[in-house]
């Protein structure tokens, strides 16, 4: 199966100025879904809420509603301007933070936090959508990177404008309206800078506007090449986000670590996979690209996880210092693998199954990688003999979904007769 490049964006530098702009609205979106982490316990305070209170606002709340809508959004994203969509998205990001503000009670606060979980992912969705209109093939890598490094970004944004801004409003649960009303300042910026934005002309359409039921009937023919490509991308979101929830811990119980230094080895790791990693992954993805296509491009994502799978010691190594270089080098390779996975989505699927192909992605990725991957180390552990082998048990599951990963590239790399060049 083979489709046709149609045409490519005129103007480098217009590319690049609508590339700023896609960055800038996920790194908004990444910071709107961050909100409440910087301004957790100051919540919690204001409103009286549980621990479980605050981890159903900060898991499920943002998690839930895109798995539900994650067809209704992919088909949106695949049959109307995203531009106008991320436009949308954004705004709803903004509206949702207000609501935080202004939410008295924790039923109006779920309500908030599930708007703007669903429109952050979206906007990520579109995003990457929309970078298959305005690069060629191998030029996706780069622009994928860009979009990664921006998501890091806003993460980041969140937590360090929120610092500064607790500073200077001070920490008292009286401050928590004002504080969120000055936080949401940057969104309403971003939201007016996408009315600078230009839907390009979609390229490498196979069908002009399918039905739903001619859109998932092509979805099908494709599962010989999305299935093996996505399934191993989600293991190793698994992976990674099984790391980023019991890493800390584990370091802590393993080498007898206290906060601040498992906090600097964690922000030093999370430093590194954020610019590195992308930036890698990115050129690689290229690179790739231009020496063989997509099947290259699936045989050097087979061959970087497998060689990956030692770095997944970095809770068994006797030595701090070796496990610090190993969890950097897991961590990074991790991001460079989503990269170059997620530039290749884009090129392997036609323009109008991408929104459906890239929200179904996203959706197994929150189910498996942020839901089910944390809770299953977890249990693993209670299995082994209890949580002072979780470093055991996160090694266990890191080194399994790395196999796994790399026997779904592997498997998808034979079918790479099916895929577009």
């Amino acid at each position: 199966m083979s489709a046709t490049l149609t045409g490519v964006p005129a103007g480098a530098a217009a590319r690049a100025v609508q590339l700023t702009l896609l960055t800038a609205a996920v790194a908004a979106a990444m910071y709107a879904r961050t909100a409440l982490s910087p301004l957790q316990e100051m919540l919690r305070i204001s409103y009286g809420l549980s621990d479980n209170q605050m981890a159903l606002l900060q898991g499920p709340a943002l998690a839930l509603p895109l798995v539900i809508a994650t067809v209704p959004v992919g088909l949106l994203i695949d049959r109307y301007s995203r531009v106008r969509l991320i436009a949308v998205f954004g705004l709803l990001s903004l509206v949702g933070t207000l609501l935080t503000a202004f939410a008295e009670n924790f039923v109006v606060l779920f309500a908030s936090r599930c708007l703007v979980g669903l429109s952050a992912t979206a906007t990520g969705t579109a995003a990457f959508s929309l970078i298959s209109d305005l690069f060629l093939p191998a030029e996706r890598g780069r622009a994928t990177l860009t979009l990664a490094v921006g998501q890091f970004g806003g993460t980041s944004a969140a937590f360090a404008l929120g610092g500064a801004i607790l500073t200077a409003m001070g920490t008292g649960p009286d401050n928590l309206r004002s504080t969120l009303l000055w936080w949401s300042v940057p969104l309403g910026i971003v939201c007016m800078s996408m009315l600078a934005m230009r839907e390009p002309l979609r390229m490498e359409v196979r069908s002009r506007n399918p039905s739903v039921c001619e859109a998932f009937l092509e979805f099908w023919r494709y599962r010989f090449v999305v299935g093996p490509l996505v399934g191993g991308l989600v293991m190793l979101e698994v992976a990674f986000q099984s790391a980023m929830v019991w890493t800390a811990p584990a370091l802590a119980r393993n080498y007898m670590l206290g906060p601040q230094r498992v906090g600097a080895i964690m922000a030093t790791g999370l430093m590194v996979s954020g610019i590195l990693g992308p930036v890698v992954g990115g050129i690689l993805a290229d690179l790739s690209q231009r020496a063989g296509g997509p099947r290259c491009t699936m045989g050097l994502l087979t061959t970087l996880t497998l060689l990956a799978l030692p770095t997944c010691w970095f809770t068994a190594v006797p030595s701090i210092r070796v496990a610090s270089v190993l969890l950097f080098t897991f961590m990074a390779t991790a991001c460079a693998l989503l990269v170059m996975g997620t530039a290749l989505l884009t090129i392997v699927v036609p323009n109008e199954l991408r929104g459906l192909c890239m929200a179904s992605f996203t959706s197994a990725t929150l189910i498996f990688g942020v839901g089910l991957g944390p809770m299953g180390v977890s249990w693993l552990s209670g299995a082994l003999g209890g949580n002072a082998l979780i470093g055991r048990a996160l090694l266990l599951v890191a080194v399994v979904t790395g196999a796994l990963a790399a026997a779904m590239f592997a498997h998808g790399r034979a079918h790479t007769n099916e895929m577009k060049s």
